[in-house]
């Protein structure tokens, strides 16, 4: 049964909120207009949203659709303690830390349709692809933006934040996805997190194609290594 692949105006409120708070939390990092304080305050903010923005919300769409690819249903969910955490932990660290769990992609295997209920099985395998498209994407929009980097510093920033998001969201440990990654193969953790690890030292130093075949030919290598090792 297929079901309509839309955004609620729940949804689309809770991703602007997310992407409004963290906007404002990246801010203070990414100073990119210095003028009178409240102008540069305003322009910062919009800029950084615009950057963390992106990031954050192709993370979290490559999850929500390759669920929707699965018949699951996927809807992204605000968590409001979530902000309250990071407001309050932004704020008792002066601004030194950053905890960007504001919400999360809330995936449904037992729902309601037009002609009653539907369940769908969801496998190790197809919970494990989930988890792993969303630092997937955030490698494509870095390799993307590598691409302007030479020429932009937005673009070099966005470059920046999503390796960094991809390399971080790749750890191991609940509740982040490479926990969920690293369960269902740790071959192709290994090989993915090594892939993002290649990136993140090649593509600020080489053009984006040179560190891509790189990155392919180490993607590659770590399968093989991984198979041979029986992970």
């Amino acid at each position: 049964m297929k079901k309509e692949k839309y955004f609620s105006k729940k949804e689309i409120r809770d991703l602007l909120i997310s992407v409004a708070v963290l906007g404002f939390l990246f801010s203070f990092y990414l100073r990119v207009f210095v003028t009178e304080f409240v102008l540069s305050f305003l322009a910062n903010w919009l800029v950084s949203c615009l950057i963390v923005g992106l990031a954050f919300i192709g993370h979290e769409l490559a999850h929500k659709f390759v669920a929707i690819r699965y018949d699951l249903k996927a809807e992204y969910v605000l968590w409001p303690q979530g902000v309250i955490i990071s407001l309050a932990v932004f704020l008792l660290s002066g601004g030194n830390l950053i905890f960007a769990a504001l919400g999360y992609v809330s995936i449904s295997t037992f729902y309601p349709t037009r002609l009653g209920y539907r369940y769908v099985s969801l496998s190790l395998e197809e919970a494990g692809i989930i988890s792993a498209s969303g630092p997937v994407a955030n490698l494509v929009i870095a390799l993307i933006s590598s691409i302007f980097a030479p020429f932009s510093e937005l673009a070099s920033l966005s470059m920046n934040l999503n390796l960094m998001l991809a390399i971080f969201n790749l750890l191991p440990f609940p509740p982040l996805d490479g926990s969920k990654v690293f369960i269902w193969s740790r071959i192709a953790w290994l090989s993915i997190i090594g892939t993002s690890v290649t990136l993140s030292i090649l593509l600020p130093l080489v053009s984006w194609l040179v560190s891509l075949i790189i990155a392919l030919v180490v993607f590659v290598v770590l399968i093989f290594y991984a198979y041979h090792l029986n992970l």
